[in-house]
């Protein structure tokens, strides 16, 4: 029997523990478990059929596994840096000094989000768990919320953030966002939940806007062609204005005089033809409720006879529609008879 590749045994190796470790708490359909449970059985008929290679290719992970505990320091750094390095190099931009994450100053938003690498193997994993903050225009990103040096950072000056549910199509698409802007990187991060993205969205978006309404100028010398005020301006011709028409026209407020509103006494003796009186028949421009009882309410449109105008330096006249008498705001009303 010919020996397998080391290269092919490594691949299974890798499509095994994908499959175990990596898919482990997926929400997985039914058809996908059981192709996942035939895909397992294949593999572990394989490395029956060639124990020997499988054999040396453990061992050769197990010594590989004791050589990586007693560089464990190392190893970590070295995780570490390649972390930062993924994230910095595409920028060109000179990294931050490091920095605790519970010495950050001024966190505007704080916590737990799934960030996507950038560069990522078919088997390795795609999504890393990273604290986040967000400290004034810098986002900011840690292995737990006690590290005392940031995996990475960048400045958030001139991106843009929005929710993007086509980067996973797992229970957590709806929970992903990315901040990108124009010739640098795009970073993308998955939150707990879809509230707790858009609170992310909303904060970054909130700082971002917040500085670039800093940042407009001043205009100067906006106003260099005004002059000393004339102080005998010429007379404004009438005609330059517009006339609205009458339903365009916003009905004004009521007259608040701070001399006290008098009452509306009883209707003064009717001398005249009320049926005659044409000039003292008003109309209503608009609906009106009276505050007090002592006001007619009215509706736009209805006639109103006006008994009295002697209170009208108030803004008022004592006036009679349907048998009631109140008194009623002048500027509500136009001539029924106009001449």
């Amino acid at each position: 029997m010919p020996a397998v590749p080391e290269e092919i045994t490594a691949l299974v190796a890798d499509l095994e523990a994908f499959l175990i470790d990596g898919l482990k708490g997926e929400n997985l359909s039914k058809k996908a478990k059981e192709k996942k449970e035939q895909f397992l059985k294949r593999i572990k008929d394989i490395k029956a059929s060639y124990s020997q290679e499988f054999k040396d290719q453990r061992d050769a992970e197990d010594s590989d596994a004791d050589v990586a505990d007693n560089n464990n320091d190392d190893v970590s750094l070295h995780s570490d840096r390649a972390d930062r390095d993924e994230d910095t190099t595409y920028d060109g931009v000179q990294q931050s000094p490091p920095i605790a994450a519970q010495e950050l100053a001024s966190v505007f938003k704080a916590g737990y989000l799934e960030k996507r690498r950038k560069d990522h193997s078919f088997f390795g994993t795609e999504w890393q768990k990273r604290w986040c903050a967000l400290s004034s225009l810098t986002f900011y990103y840690y292995g737990s919320e006690k590290d005392k040096q940031q995996k990475g950072e960048f400045n958030i000056d001139g991106y843009s953030v929005k929710m993007n549910n086509a980067l996973r199509k797992d229970s957590k698409k709806d929970c992903c966002f990315e901040i990108s802007a124009p010739d640098k990187r795009v970073y993308q991060f998955c939150a707990a939940t879809q509230k707790e993205a858009e609170d992310w969205v909303e904060k970054i978006s909130f700082v971002v806007q917040d500085n670039q309404s800093e940042l407009i100028p001043e205009e100067q010398d906006m106003y260099d062609d005004v002059g000393v005020m004339d102080v005998h301006p010429e007379p404004i011709d009438d005609d330059i204005y517009e006339e609205l028409n009458e339903d365009e026209m916003p009905p004004p407020a009521k007259s608040k005089s701070e001399v006290k509103k008098p009452p509306p006494a009883a209707a003064p003796p009717v001398t005249v033809n009320k049926n005659t009186d044409y000039q003292n028949h008003y109309q209503a421009l608009w609906d009106c409720i009276g505050d007090f009882p002592d006001e007619l309410s009215f509706k736009r449109g209805d006639a109103i006879y006006i008994l009295s105008k002697e209170f009208q330096n108030f803004g008022w006249w004592v006036g009679e529609m349907k048998g009631s008498i109140g008194i009623v705001p002048k500027d509500y009303l136009m001539e029924l008879y106009a001449q």
